[in-house]
């Protein structure tokens, strides 16, 4: 028997917020492959449909509430930032803590992303290209996934994510300008 229902809201790890549109059997691999499969519509995405086998590997979960992001919101302060200096071996932590499907590694990688953005632009840099390809990927999950929750648009939540980082961010620029980073 299948975890979600027709109709049930679900997060998907690839497809994002998806809802369940049916559960159907199917012999995607032929006849005598029959499976039952969930038929999942993203959110996000209207022009798309997802099928994926209900005993899947994929990983799917229960979208978070508004109050787990209100939860989420009230540590992200606390949240760690990625310290790795080497830009190839911080974009595969990146890449590690986005698959590892746990919304505090996603809401990290956002936070070290979007400060060490804000670094380089008070030194005059532009942001690196593998972080904004990161920040993309990581950012539309993690802010879809709270707009949905929070009944807000994707821009709000992201504006309402990085509000909470400003103290930091100032206390981050400040320390570049004084030479301690």
């Amino acid at each position: 028997m299948s975890e979600f229902k027709v109709g049930d809201f679900l997060m998907h790890e690839r497809s994002g917020v998806c809802q369940v549109e049916g559960i159907i059997e199917k012999a995607l691999g032929g006849k005598g492959t029959e499976k039952l499969y969930y038929s999942l519509k993203p959110v996000f995405d209207k022009s798309s449909v997802v099928f994926t086998p209900v005993d899947s590997t994929v990983r799917m979960r229960d979208v978070m509430t508004v109050e787990e992001t209100d939860e989420l919101l009230d540590r992200v302060p606390d949240l760690p930032v990625i310290k790795e200096k080497n830009p190839r071996a911080a974009q595969e932590i990146f890449r590690e803590k986005i698959a590892s499907f746990n919304l505090d590694e996603l809401a990290s990688v956002v936070k070290t992303i979007y400060l060490r953005k804000q670094l380089r632009m008070a030194a005059g840099k532009k942001a690196m290209s593998s972080d904004e390809k990161i920040m993309a990927n990581a950012g539309k999950r993690l802010f879809e996934e709270m707009a949905f929750a929070r009944n807000e648009d994707v821009e709000t939540c992201e504006n309402t994510f990085y509000m909470r980082l400003k103290n930091e961010k100032d206390a981050c620029i400040k320390a570049q300008a004084a030479g301690k980073i």
